[in-house]
């Protein structure tokens, strides 16, 4: 059994796979309280984190994964792992987590993709595709990285002095207009941020369609997937256009399985 943890800048999510890769236990928490999360009820023999949340949040892991006797790694990205070969610069500047996500849209799909990770930042990253002894060979040839949807919002009431300072304690996503001609301010900046994000998906798996000379697929995961995608669907059909949109559960979590898998295979 394989525990995979995902430490991402504001939440800890995790989850145990076993051998046919189902996920048969998962959880989460926001980082100030992953001290208090209860690790009891998980049977693992190894443990495969990605954390993007900094040395303190590896400390606190560490401590709360040392009464385990299973063996712990830290995944770093590499120049090639699992079917995928990494084009950034240097290549382990990467961060795990979207490292893990391409290998697992990369699986998900064996095509070409727009990885979209939306969290407190969003990730947008092309895997293009390269025939090599007639096996088709994934190529991550880079990516941007954008404020999150909540972060984008919040920044516009810090930096700015008539503008409102929103409440984030509820979800942003619920009861809000999406419409590009907002009438209100809160509206405005709701749907300002969300059309900036879209705006640089759809770019990005146009320039993508464009080098691979097929409509790649758009896989979404993160919190804030559902809007984005909701949005997406609602543009595209305006627009007519055909993106083939995908809603990926856990698929940090899904990558971390699959590299751990690759790596196991690579050790015997």
């Amino acid at each position: 059994m394989l525990l995979t943890i995902d430490a991402g800048n504001t939440r800890t999510k995790w989850a145990v796979f076993n051998q046919a890769g189902e996920i048969v236990n998962n959880g989460a928490c926001d980082n100030s309280a992953l001290s208090n999360a209860d690790f009891s009820a998980l049977i693992f023999e190894r443990v495969a984190i990605s954390n993007v949340a900094g040395e303190q949040h590896a400390n606190i892991l560490t401590m709360k994964l040392a009464p385990y006797t299973a063996t712990s790694y830290w995944i770093k990205s590499t120049s090639q792992a699992a079917g995928v070969i990494n084009h950034y610069a240097p290549a382990t500047t990467l961060g795990s987590d979207r490292w893990a996500a391409l290998i697992a849209a990369w699986h998900f799909k064996q095509a070409p993709c727009v990885v979209v990770n939306a969290g407190t930042a969003v990730t947008i990253d092309a895997l293009s595709v390269t025939l090599v002894n007639n096996k088709n060979q994934a190529n991550f040839i880079g990516g941007l990285i954008l404020p999150g949807l909540n972060l984008m919002q919040q920044s516009l009431g810090l930096a700015t002095a008539q503008l409102p300072k929103l409440n984030l304690v509820q979800d942003l996503t619920e009861n809000q207009t999406t419409n590009i001609f907002a009438k209100n301010t809160t509206d405005a900046i709701h749907s300002g941020a969300l059309h900036a994000i879209l705006g640089a998906i759809t770019l990005m798996a146009h320039e993508l369609k464009l080098q691979c000379k097929q409509e790649p697929f758009i896989v979404i995961g993160g919190g804030n997937a559902p809007v984005i995608n909701q949005l997406l669907t609602k543009e595209s059909s305006t627009l007519q256009l055909t993106p083939q949109t995908i809603i990926a559960e856990n698929l940090v979590l899904q990558g971390l399985y699959l590299l751990d898998k690759f790596m196991q295979s690579d050790t015997q």
